[in-house]
């Protein structure tokens, strides 16, 4: 009889420990990651590298991208505010980047939206300003995909920036020992200031909506490069980038 009622009470309060521990683990936020879930990288050959894409244009006039061409996608790495309407700089695990005008109409894309975009027997290559931009892909061809990816930007001086301009334009670099940042000149769009390191200086225009203050006792910028007829420039995406 003993044994028995004993029996009883400990099944009671094996109960009582499971349904406490339910209602505690009920309470408890989920135990997981909070960014964005990353995006999964297509099977090699699925897409056209950016690096690929680039060099189908043939270096000059108007090139319209041949029917047939694969999708590229790449991530966005630029802040809209800080370009002109429609103006995103994009890149790939390849390394490399491409300036992507899109059509009147088309979403605002913010800084982490991995795009995939259909070129092919529409899109158009131009030279804008001395910057290699693809222009005229149909919004429908431009798609938002799920999962966003990081991309790590390479470390150059100016001097090497300047001489790689063509191969790096809209891709994320890093500027290390910045001697200084002075303010050029300004207009109703924006600032232009001068960045110098040891080896080189170069421009970098900040737009006034973007509302990015720029500290100029910064000593390292971390930022896409951009081509401005013929001069060489970098593109910030926020106060942040200035180190």
């Amino acid at each position: 009889m003993l044994k028995r009622i004993i029996n009883k009470w400990m099944a009671r309060v094996t109960a009582i420990v499971i349904i406490a521990v339910a209602g505690i683990s009920c309470d408890k936020e989920p135990v997981g990651p909070t960014g964005p879930d990353p995006f999964i990288t297509p099977a090699p050959g699925t897409y056209i590298s950016i690096k690929d894409f680039r060099a189908l244009y043939p270096g000059s006039g108007d090139f319209t991208i041949p029917a047939g061409t694969k999708k590229l996608y790449g991530v966005v790495i630029s802040n809209n505010a800080n370009e002109a309407a429609g103006n995103y700089r994009i890149q790939d695990d390849s390394g490399s980047g491409l300036y992507l005008y899109t059509v009147v109409g088309s979403p605002v894309y913010p800084v982490g939206t991995v795009l995939e975009v259909d070129a092919a027997g529409a899109g158009v290559f131009t030279l804008w300003n001395g910057d290699l931009e693809l222009k005229s892909v149909p919004q429908a061809k431009v798609v938002s995909k799920s999962g966003t990816f990081a991309v790590v930007p390479r470390e150059a001086t100016i001097a090497e920036i300047i001489t790689n301009k063509n191969t790096w334009a809209s891709s994320l670099i890093k500027i290390k020992n910045i001697t200084s940042i002075v303010q050029a000149s300004s207009n109703s769009t924006g600032v232009t200031y001068n960045v110098t390191d040891a080896t080189g200086t170069l421009s970098m225009f900040v737009r006034t909506v973007s509302g990015i203050t720029v500290n100029t006792s910064a000593t390292a910028i971390t930022g896409y490069v951009s081509i401005y007829n013929t001069a060489t420039q970098i593109g910030i995406r926020s106060a942040a980038d200035l180190q």
